[in-house]
């Protein structure tokens, strides 16, 4: 077999274990608006919760991989896996909020589509510049260097990323995401954003006493126990039957800087 064949099937199998995380653990942030007790009771979070869950699995099923870090509106807050395949370097954006569902190559520029949206890189000077396009609005998302920092001082960084000083562009308002069956769905403040391959769908004007209900509905996790721990006063939360379609996890699914794109 052919290092080329050898490199396609590795690829294959890595981005699989990515889909199947993006399919299983939401990007939320949860534990930051409500409490860091929550990051224990619930899988998934944000980018670094999401990419260590990541690194670990990749590591058991015989990976290649480390620790990245990248950009975001110029600040190096964001947390990646970087995969080593053959002689080829690549990166998994497994922490990102929105499906990006294909390893980036350190050495080739690439573009995807998946849910009605796309991606796409540009390498300049050894760094790997995404973007996101949606809704026909193109945006820059992601910087990456392909020189590595030490996996230790990432992983200081990510230790300290509650008490640092680090404003992320989603600290004051709610994000949950999840790959559920051929659709991708983001609840983003008080907006509820469905994607696929064919139409796009929201529901609007969310309260935050229907927000339990809201994640229960649609992405299929009970979050009112995890909610009602922290000491921030919540109302009973009715089931909210003017909300349209009601989507069901299916048992199988088909695989498919501008801040305020977070």
């Amino acid at each position: 077999m052919s290092e080329t064949i050898r490199t396609f099937a590795s690829v294959g199998a890595v981005e699989a274990l990515m889909l199947e995380k993006f399919r299983t653990e939401p990007f939320h942030n949860l534990h930051l608006l409500y409490g860091r007790e929550l990051q224990s009771s619930l899988n998934g979070g944000t980018c670094s919760d999401k990419t260590l869950s990541f690194l670990r699995a990749a590591k058991q099923a015989g990976f290649d991989a480390a620790l990245h870090s990248g950009f975001i509106g110029g600040k190096e807050i964001h947390r990646l896996v970087r995969a080593r395949i053959g002689s080829r370097l690549f990166f998994a954006d497994v922490g990102n909020g929105w499906p990006s569902l294909r390893l980036y190559p350190a050495d080739r520029e690439i573009s995807f589509r998946c849910f009605g949206m796309s991606f796409r890189t540009e390498i300049t000077n050894s760094r790997v510049t995404v973007f996101h396009e949606r809704m026909g609005k193109e945006s820059l998302q992601l910087e990456i260097e392909v020189r590595s920092r030490p996996e230790s001082e990432i992983r200081a960084d990510i230790a300290g990323r509650f008490s640092s000083g680090i404003v992320y562009p989603f600290n004051n308002s709610l994000r949950f995401s999840l790959v559920i069956g051929r659709k991708f769905i983001f609840l983003r403040g008080d907006r509820l954003e469905i994607y696929s391959d064919h139409d796009f769908q929201t529901v609007e004007g969310i309260q935050d006493a229907d927000i339990p209900a809201v994640i229960l509905r649609y992405f299929g996790y009970d979050v009112c126990s995890f909610l009602r721990i922290t000491t921030h006063p919540l109302p009973k939360i009715p089931v909210n039957d003017s909300l349209s379609g009601s989507l069901k996890r299916p048992l199988c699914a088909d695989n498919a800087a501008d801040t305020s794109n977070l």
